[in-house]
C-alpha cells in the first residue's frame, strides 16, 4: 500500500532506526550553515521521483544550492521526526500532513513562515482556501507550512459497467443522493451467474463484481467521514475538533447505510474481502463498479490498468448536502535548521512555481490547478474539475486536520475502534455499537 495514499497513516512500516541512518550527517544536525539543503521525503518510488522532478527547476535557478533527498517516514509519522531530532539528524525541510501538522507546530518543530510569506508576496488568495487554511497553526493562526498539494474524496466509476447495466452515469457535480448510490450499487453487483443483488436468484456467497467500495472496510482510515458529514454526523466536531459527534443521529444513520450495503445488500466490499485484495485494487482490476477515492487513483490506474474506461463524479448528497474530505500534504522547515533562508526559497518554489503533480496530488496553487497543465493533462478524467476541484469550495468540504493531536487515540482501541469494528463486521447495528462512545471520547479529549 502506498504510504502517501493513506488518509491517516497511523501505522508506518519504516523503523525509526532506519530513518536515523538515512538522515545522518544533515546540515540541520551540525548547527552550521551549509549550501547543501537536506529534504526529508516519504512515500513510494513514484512519489519521491515526482518530488525530485519538480525540484529540478529550483536546482537550475539556484546552482549554488545542492539538494540532498533523504528517504524517511519523518513527516508522515511524527514519531520518526522526534527520533531524528533527538539524534541530531533532522533534515532542513520536510513534508507534513494535516493529521500531524498541529502537533509539530505546537512542539516548536516547524518554523514560522508568516513573515517570509509577506516579505516575498506569497498570498493566501493564490491557493485553494480550505487547503491554505490548514497550514495555519491552531495555536496562533500563523503559517508553519505551504501546501504541496491535496487530495479530495470523489466517486470513481467504471463507465462500461454502468453502460452494461443500463444505468446513466453519476452526475459529475454531485447532484444525486446516497440512496441513488445504494440503488446503483445493487444493480452493479453481480454473482457468478450474472444475477444482480436485486434478483431473487442472487447468490451473495459467489459475488464476482461488487457495486461499491468505501474505505469504511478499513477501521483505521476515515474514508467514511464524508458520508457522516453529509448526514449531519461525524467523529470529532467543533472548530477545534474537540466535540464528540459519534452519538449524533446522522452518524448512526450514515454508518448503518454503509453496513447495510456490505451485509444486507452484499453490494460493497467487506473487511474480509479487503484483507484478500484491497478494494481500490479490485476497482482498478475491473471487479468493482464504484469506489470513493482521491486523485492518486488516476496515477495507479494508468500504471496498472491503462485500458480501464472510467470517469469521476463529486460525492453524492446526504440530508445535510454534499460533503467531502480533503487531505493536505505541506512543505515545512525545521525550526532549528541553520539553513532557514535556503529552506524557505525551496518551500516557496515547490508550493508556487514548482507546483504540479507532486506525490500524485492536486496542486493547491490555483494558477497551476486551474490551468491546462493540470486539467487537460494526458490521462486525466473528463470531469476532473467538477469532481475534484469544485468540491473544495463546498461548505461541507473539510480536512482531516487534528488540532488536539488526539485523533489516533480517538480512532483506536480506547476510543471508537471496538464500536467501529462491530459495525463493519456486522456484529451490531450502528446505533447500538455507538452507544456510549462519546463518554470514552470525552475522556480522551479531557486528558
Amino acid at each position: 500500500m502506498r504510504i502517501s495514499r493513506r488518509l491517516i497513516p497511523i501505522c508506518l512500516t519504516m523503523s525509526a532506526i532506519t530513518a536515523v541512518t538515512a538522515c545522518s550527517n544533515t546540515a540541520a544536525s551540525s548547527g552550521e550553515k551549509s549550501n547543501t539543503l537536506t529534504i526529508a521525503v516519504w512515500g513510494v518510488n513514484e512519489d519521491i521521483d515526482s518530488i525530485k522532478a519538480a525540484a529540478k527547476g529550483f536546482e537550475q535557478a539556484n546552482p549554488g544550492i545542492t539538494l540532498k533527498f533523504n528517504r524517511t517516514d519523518c513527516g508522515a509519522d511524527y514519531a520518526v521526526c522526534k527520533t531524528l531530532i533527538a539524534g541530531r539528524n533532522m533534515a532542513d525541510v520536510l513534508v507534513t500532513g494535516t493529521w500531524n501538522f498541529n502537533q509539530m507546530a505546537n512542539d516548536g518543530v516547524l518554523a514560522d513562515l508568516t513573515d517570509r510569506m509577506a516579505a516575498d508576496g506569497v498570498k493566501e488568495e493564490d491557493f485553494v482556501p480550505v487547503v491554505i487554511q490548514s497550514d495555519k497553526a491552531a495555536k496562533d493562526g500563523r503559517f508553519y507550512g505551504l501546501p504541496m498539494g491535496y487530495n479530495v474524496q470523489s466517486l470513481f466509476y467504471n463507465k462500461e459497467m454502468f453502460a452494461k447495466a443500463g444505468l446513466k452515469e453519476p452526475p459529475a457535480d454531485g447532484d444525486y443522493t446516497y440512496d441513488d448510490l445504494r440503488e446503483w450499487s445493487r444493480k452493479l453487483t453481480l454473482d457468478a451467474n450474472g444475477n444482480n443483488a436485486d434478483s431473487p436468484d442472487f447468490d451473495p456467497k459467489n459475488v464476482v463484481q461488487w457495486g461499491y467500495y468505501n474505505r469504511f472496510a478499513i477501521p483505521s482510515e476515515p474514508g467514511y467521514w464524508p458520508v457522516l458529514w453529509a448526514y449531519g454526523g461525524g467523529v470529532l466536531g467543533g472548530d477545534k475538533r474537540d466535540q464528540c459527534d459519534l452519538e449524533k443521529p446522522g452518524t448512526a444513520q450514515a454508518m448503518q447505510l454503509l453496513q447495510d450495503m456490505m451485509w444486507k445488500d452484499h453490494s460493497s466490499v467487506t473487511p474480509q474481502m479487503e484483507q484478500e485484495t484491497p478494494g481500490y485494487l479490485r476497482w482498478i482490476q475491473g471487479h468493482v463498479a464504484m469506489q470513493q477515492g482521491s486523485h492518486e487513483q488516476v496515477t495507479i490506474a494508468a500504471q496498472q490498468n491503462p485500458s480501464l474506461k472510467y470517469d469521476m463524479a463529486a460525492l453524492p448528497k446526504g440530508p445535510e448536502g454534499n460533503a467531502t474530505m480533503i487531505q493536505v500534504h505541506s512543505w515545512a522547515a525545521y525550526a532549528k535548521s541553520p539553513n532557514l533562508d535556503n529552506a524557505w526559497k525551496f518551500i516557496k518554489y515547490m508550493a508556487t512555481e514548482g507546483a504540479g503533480k507532486q506525490m500524485g496530488l492536486i496542486p493547491a496553487y490555483k494558477k497551476v490547478a486551474e490551468g491546462p497543465a493540470f486539467l487537460k493533462a494526458p490521462g486525466e478524467p473528463e470531469h476532473l474539475k467538477e469532481a475534484q476541484l469544485d468540491p473544495a469550495a463546498w461548505p461541507l468540504a473539510r480536512t482531516n486536520i487534528d488540532p488536539q493531536g488526539v485523533l489516533a487515540t480517538v480512532l483506536g482501541q480506547d476510543g471508537l475502534g471496538p464500536a467501529l469494528n462491530d459495525i463493519i463486521t456486522g456484529k451490531k447495528p450502528a446505533a447500538e455499537a455507538l452507544k456510549g462512545t462519546c463518554a470514552k471520547i470525552d475522556k480522551i479529549l479531557a486528558s
